[in-house]
């Protein structure tokens, strides 16, 4: 957008940025610009309408023009400091989500050189330090972070250092990854994926007790841990020699969680496997009172009815895992297919 060198009345700035926040409230973003642009041409002196106008930009995902804006605002020479760091902040917005990782980097931190306890640059320059790999200076602003806000900075270390975690062990730096989850967990003890992902690295250790261990410790803290967990644990008994033990282990699980509909169904498992298939039908069968579309509560009963070899009924299941599917528009519907 052009300069705009012709000066009206204050009032015509106002009017126009009435009108402009009117349009705003119906997502009408091409008369929002087109206010804006009234209120610039008006008096192009003030930086809120730029400000917005450039925040109006990157809403549209016109990130370059966004920039540009921002841009001009910081070379104007009379701009005073809160209006300078204003615009700043804007900037390193736009190459954040413009996806400038280094550059927003850069501009935030010029955002704190100026103003070192600006929460804003703080927790974003926490995340991008994340995602730009260097966990150890995100977890330094977090604690300047929390600091400023006054708040505990345990949870959010905790958080990086689980990030660290995965990327030490993704680039096979297994004992790093170890020491971080060790360090998260020393911070935030109820941290599920951090107790999930230190049973995975303790077995690739060898070290079933210790996987075991912490595998343990997430169904009780996240209730969506699922059938994945329960699998994990079922190895770990098993390569202990404690396959009756994971048994005793789930069904006091259901003791202080009834509801939970994979912890029912791993004990199915595993009591078919020692063939107590009437027990094991019975849990299946709990499962799908409770949630009847439950589809892996059916497929299961379908299986275990067929090892039975009781077609009939292993048939009859398998159609209404079939009927689940097409309720939930997983599977074409079977009169369309006919």
């Amino acid at each position: 957008m052009a300069l705009f060198r012709r000066r009206r009345s204050p009032r015509d700035v106002d009017a126009a940025m009435r009108r402009a926040l009117l349009k705003s409230l119906v997502q009408d973003w091409e008369g929002v610009e087109s206010e804006l642009g009234d209120a610039a041409r008006a008096d192009s002196q003030p930086t809120d309408v730029y400000l917005a106008l450039a925040r109006l930009f990157r809403l549209r995902g016109e990130i370059g023009r966004a920039i540009r804006v921002h841009q001009n605002l910081l070379l104007r020479k009379d701009l005073p400091p809160g209006e300078r760091l204003d615009a700043l902040r804007g900037l390193a917005g736009d190459f954040r989500r413009g996806g400038f990782l280094q550059r927003a980097i850069a501009a935030y931190e010029e955002v704190l050189a100026r103003r070192p306890a600006d929460t804003e640059a703080l927790r974003a320059l926490v995340q991008l330090h994340a995602d730009a790999r260097d966990h150890r200076k995100a977890i330094e602003l977090a604690r300047r972070l929390a600091k400023a806000e006054g708040g505990d900075p345990r949870p959010e270390e905790a958080r990086l250092l689980v990030e660290l975690a995965r990327a030490a062990h993704a680039e096979g730096r297994t004992q790093d990854a170890r020491r971080a989850l060790k360090r998260a967990l020393r911070r935030a003890p109820e941290d599920a994926r951090a107790w999930r992902l230190l049973g995975t690295i303790e077995t690739e250790l060898g070290r079933s007790k210790a996987a075991l261990a912490a595998w343990r410790r997430v169904p009780d803290l996240d209730s969506r841990a699922g059938s994945d967990i329960y699998s994990r644990l079922e190895s770990s008994y098993a390569a202990l020699g404690k396959p009756r033990e994971f048994e005793t282990f789930l069904a006091q699980r259901l003791e202080r969680s009834p509801d939970d509909a994979s912890a029912r169904l791993a004990l199915a498992g595993a009591l078919a496997a020692r063939g107590d298939s009437s027990a094991a039908l019975q849990a299946v069968r709990q499962v799908l009172d409770a949630e009847p579309d439950h589809l892996l509560a059916h497929r299961t009963l379908a299986r275990l009815l067929l090892a039975e070899g009781r077609d009939q009924e292993a048939l009859k299941a398998f159609e209404q895992l079939l009927d689940v599917l097409e309720r939930r528009g997983m599977l074409e519907s079977r009169e369309r297919i006919e």
